[in-house]
């Protein structure tokens, strides 16, 4: 299984507005993609301004498709008047887990 996880920071104000778009745009934008498993957004308790958006994904092929797609800049880019600075993205495989059937199953 991989993930993909953007980090961000918005304009102070920005995350309830961030929030709707995300929820409105981004997860009904990942139904149509092969191998997505789910879609969170992810709001830090400390900072109220920055957060995460992460996905999972059966397999690397289906990570591969979804770059390919070019849906995420897409995506990323209906955000950019509400991000302070550039999102980070960075991509994952999970190699241990509470969960051991997800490293039997992909």
């Amino acid at each position: 299984m991989y993930v993909r996880m953007t980090f961000f920071t918005v304009k102070e104000g920005k995350m309830e507005a961030l929030r709707e778009l995300y929820n409105r745009e981004v997860i009904p934008a990942h139904k149509g993609h092969k191998g997505v498993r789910f879609v969170h957004l992810l709001e830090d308790l400390g900072n109220r301004n920055k957060g995460a958006s992460v996905t999972a994904w059966d397999t690397k092929a289906d990570v591969d498709a979804y770059e390919k797609s070019g849906d995420y800049e897409k995506l990323v880019g209906m955000f950019q008047q509400m991000y302070d600075g550039e999102p980070e993205l960075r991509s994952y495989e999970i190699t241990a887990s509470s969960e051991p059937i997800l490293l039997r199953l992909f």
